[in-house]
């Protein structure tokens, strides 16, 4: 990303777009002499697979973000590359916490791939549990096997030859620890008619458009110009010796206010003495949808770059330096952007506008950064004290993701009067090898792993595995009767109702009815025998959102649950609030009823009254004879517990 307020960007020497490229097209450059390490030895790394020793050229590596959409188009081209008969290489689609259909979209051409029967290049899934693209860099840095690490994004589509131009390039220059490609733009409603060419010439460099010419030329530190992330090739062991396993610069998108932590990754490799290079014959595509290039998000992505300038200028700067120089910096940003608005302030169109919010977010860019740092910190002391086996689990996560080792339980939901099964509870388990010889035969309760899933918010996406895996594992004839016809009223079979629980990241995300809703029609399940449980806490810390949820899911056809209920004494108004369907005891409510006389009491009007208003009541933590004789007492519907039935392994 070029550094700089818009007005002094120039515009780049366009190239017309090759049929294919070849290493002849520009002369390669010979290495200027660097200090160590450029003189690290070109050569492959060695890993074992399938019991033999390999050896790799190249890993492309493409992190993606909810891309399930966008990477056939990546992956189909790469599957077309020529001229490599010669290359190593393997393909490694790296998912960064994806709510969408990202690790089935791999694993269908993962299978496609090997029918066709052996291939010249492999193609891996990877799971990066914290957001953010530096996130899924550093995981795809420790587990690719090529010594040339090449990046795409995933709506980078690269030429024909640009593996061969990859790895041709880091053959003859050695030094070279990271080197760029020529990117061209490619807008899917044509060029934006709101900017003039020589507008967008100083636009291109932000939308990652980088057109520097046909010649490869080194990246000098004093003009301050770095390659971006998109088509950006990293010699693997650079990486891991010059780069922070964690960045500053991470984020978790532009909602986070931050960018340019690939160029802070960069930044690291050219420091530590490695040449930074950019190689026009590696061409790549970049693919730009017209919502990128209106003024809502061009604000917003001029905003994030200019928060993100002062930790960059630092890093360019000797630290006795730094108390010298940021008085300077910041006056003279201020007297930048005092200067803009005096010239430019009648100005409105959307360079103006785009110039001015990045001389603002400079402005602010030392304090925004300063709160960061501090928040960081409240966070790494937070983690240290309260979740002290954070980096485990969340390894153990990342192979579940990877491996597809989580597994789907159910517990049975009994009738009090009949004690037949009602309906059954979907659970989740994670499997572990390493406990394979415990009690529970590996699997791992969610009560282990949830808080950790939680805090690098992962939930969400735990939710849609299951629903995914859910209706997956449903059997064809079941599937085949069901209708995705709207059901307002409650099934005539109670046994064929499977709950599912809800988490608080899933309660706030509005996309879930949707999702729900096109699950249903693609498995022809009927939604009267979906039932979704949501927390007591969420519905009085998200009244708003849970009532919001529930219309979807009416809308839908799905039943509705208040999971661990407690609050006996406020049952009137909290069913008035929210119309569902169950109302599900929590396990201290229930030992209270069968203890203490008053609770008995007060549980026994609150299930009338639900009666009343047709909710049904379940008694869950049910797990002594005594208890399950006390609450048939109660006219509760339902009972559920250890005491009636174990969780088992989901069984249609």
């Amino acid at each position: 990303m070029l550094q700089g307020p818009l007005s002094a960007l120039q515009p780049e020497t366009p190239r017309s777009k090759p049929e294919s490229a070849t290493v002849n097209n520009a002369p390669l450059m010979a290495d200027a002499p660097n200090p160590t390490p450029n003189t690290a030895p070109n050569r492959a790394l060695t890993a074992q697979a399938d019991g033999c020793v390999v050896s790799l050229d190249v890993t492309v590596a493409i992190p993606t973000y909810d891309g399930a959409k966008r990477l056939p188009l990546v992956l189909d081209r790469l599957r077309s590359q020529i001229n490599i008969a010669d290359i190593a290489w393997e393909i490694i689609v790296c998912d960064n916490n994806s709510s969408d259909e990202t690790a089935e979209v791999v694993r269908r051409y993962q299978r496609i791939w090997d029918q066709e029967g052996p291939q010249a290049v492999s193609l891996h899934y990877r799971f990066a549990p914290e957001q953010g693209a530096a996130h899924a860099r550093q995981r795809i840095a420790t587990v690719a096997q090529g010594e040339l690490i090449a990046f795409l994004d995933d709506d980078n589509l690269p030429a024909c030859d640009w593996v061969e131009q990859a790895y041709r390039f880091g053959q003859a220059h050695p030094g070279a620890g990271a080197f760029g490609s020529q990117i061209h733009g490619e807008f899917s409603a044509g060029p934006p008619d709101q900017l003039t060419p020589p507008e967008l010439a100083k636009i291109k460099p932000f939308l990652a458009i980088i057109e520097r010419g046909d010649t490869p030329h080194l990246y000098e530190p004093q003009k301050k110009i770095l390659p971006p992330g998109a088509g950006l090739v990293v010699r693997r062991q650079a990486w891991l010796d010059a780069v922070p396993p964690r960045l500053f610069l991470n984020n978790k998108g532009k909602a986070a206010g931050l960018a340019s932590e690939d160029l802070e990754a960069v930044l690291h490799i050219q420091k530590a003495g490695w040449q930074v290079w950019y190689n026009p014959a590696m061409v790549v595509y970049h693919q730009i949808s017209s919502e990128r290039l209106e003024q809502d998000y061009l604000l917003q992505l001029l905003h994030c770059d200019g928060l993100s300038r002062f930790y960059i200028r630092m890093m360019r700067i000797r630290s006795w330096q730094r108390p010298l120089m940021i008085p300077g910096y910041i006056a003279n940003d201020l007297r930048k952007l005092a200067l803009n608005l005096v010239r430019r302030s009648n100005e409105s169109s959307l360079l103006a506008a785009c110039d001015r919010e990045h001389l603002r977010s400079t402005v602010v860019s030392p304090f925004f950064l300063l709160r960061k740092a501090h928040q960081d910190g409240q966070q790494a002391r937070y983690e240290r004290r309260h979740l002290p086996q954070r980096q485990e689990w969340l390894e153990r996560l990342t192979q579940a993701f990877e491996q597809d080792r989580f597994q789907l339980y159910s517990q049975p939901v009994i009738a009090a009067n009949s004690h037949s099964q009602a309906s059954g509870e979907v659970l989740l388990r994670l499997f572990d090898q390493a406990e394979s010889a415990s009690p529970n035969l590996g699997m791992v309760s969610p009560n282990r792993f949830i808080p950790v899933a939680e805090h690098y918010g992962l939930l969400r996406t735990l939710d849609r595995w299951v629903l995914r895996k859910f209706f997956q594992s449903l059997p064809a004839q079941s599937a085949a009767e069901g209708s995705a016809s709207k059901l307002t009223h409650l099934p005539t079979q109670p046994q064929s109702i499977y709950s599912v629980n809800l988490s608080t990241a899933s309660v706030c995300d509005p996309k879930l009815p949707s999702f729900i809703a096109d699950q249903l029609q693609r498995h022809r399940f009927p939604p009267c025998q979906l039932c979704f449980e949501i927390t007591e806490a969420d519905a009085i810390a998200l009244p708003v959102q849970v009532s919001q949820l529930i219309h979807g899911l009416h809308e839908i056809g799905c039943l509705v649950a208040i999971d661990d209920f407690s609050q006996c004494g406020g049952v009137e108004k909290f069913v008035s609030q929210f119309p569902i369907h169950y109302l599900k005891l929590s396990s201290h409510t229930v030992k209270a009823a069968v203890r203490n006389a008053s609770a008995f009491e007060q549980a026994q009007s609150m299930i009338q009254l639900s009666h009343a208003r047709s909710i049904q009541i379940v008694a869950k933590g049910v797990e002594t004879a005594q208890a399950l004789s006390q609450l048939k007492k109660t006219e509760v519907d339902y009972v559920q517990g250890y005491q009636l039935a174990e969780p088992q392994p989901l069984r249609f």
